[in-house]
């Protein structure tokens, strides 16, 4: 009975002990009647249920800045794919531009001869291409008024949509004459009068930055003043010389639709160095 009573004390002293001593470096001690020894399945169970379980803290996502969320990507402009034409061209910024929207097409040799003359039926593509306004801005004829544009002509249908839409017209004998080169005042008033521009000032002081203006012809004058005010015209090499009665050259143009469809709202602006009025960048 002794021996017993002695037992029972010296488990209770030791008990009291450890219940007292802090726990250390968060190891938390836990009584253990035996301990299984080796390497078997419950020495190993019996080991890492006696291991504190550590939790770590809980990872909140923070939002990122919106430039790292969706970063801007790169712009990356195609390149015209004409044979002819790099980045030498005095128009390549204008024609890249629209070659990268696939609005310019060259010839099947993959050339685009920026500078040979247009014809009629060829700036009436052109425009027929690049400019979609609706068709009921002016009465679209009931069969075809010109003699020498049947329907079998390749360009029948854009002299039709570029006449109808208000860009083009015949002459007074009923021709259009569809293989006659158009000449840079030609193409000028014909955008003038497509997009209904209005001019604001005289002629005198609108025609002043050019030094050929005596050799506009009057009855495009009124067309030119407003394509002036409107930053359609495109002279190159000299901003003073425009030439007026020269055949426009593709490149040419092209140069003046893109500014066009830059006035519409249609295309971005482009620095470019070439347009009268504007300061040279």
């Amino acid at each position: 009975m002794l021996t017993c009573l002695l037992a029972m004390a010296t488990g209770i002293a030791l008990a009291s002990w450890t219940g007292k001593r802090p726990a250390e470096d968060g190891v938390f001690l836990t009584p253990v009647l035996s301990q299984p020894q080796g390497n078997s399945l419950q020495a190993r169970l019996s080991r890492r249920r006696s291991q504190p379980l550590t939790v770590p803290p809980l990872a909140l996502p923070q939002p990122l800045p919106p430039q790292q969320a969706w970063p801007d990507l790169p712009v990356v402009q195609a390149q015209p794919n004409f044979i002819d034409l790099d980045s030498g061209h005095w128009a390549w910024p204008l024609l890249a531009d629209l070659a990268q929207r696939d609005l310019v097409v060259g010839f099947p040799d993959s050339s685009f001869r920026p500078a040979d003359s247009m014809t009629r039926a060829e700036f009436a593509a052109q425009v027929a291409r690049l400019v979609d306004f609706p068709q009921d801005r002016s009465q679209a004829p009931e069969k075809n008024l010109y003699g020498d544009l049947p329907s079998t002509h390749w360009a029948y249908g854009s002299v039709q949509k570029s006449v109808q839409m208000g860009f083009l017209s015949g002459y007074a004998d009923g021709v259009f004459l569809p293989d006659q080169t158009v000449s840079r005042i030609q193409v000028i008033a014909a955008l003038a009068n497509g997009l209904m521009l209005k001019s604001s000032s005289g002629a005198a002081a609108a025609l002043a930055p050019y030094s050929d203006r005596a050799q506009v012809p009057p009855w495009a004058t009124r067309q030119l003043v407003a394509a002036t005010e409107a930053g359609l015209v495109v002279n190159y090499p000299n901003l003073e010389t425009l030439a007026p009665n020269q055949p426009a050259s593709r490149a040419e143009v092209a140069a003046m639709l893109h500014r066009a469809l830059v006035y519409t709202g249609s295309l971005q602006d482009v620095p470019f160095a070439y347009v009268v009025g504007q300061t040279k960048e």
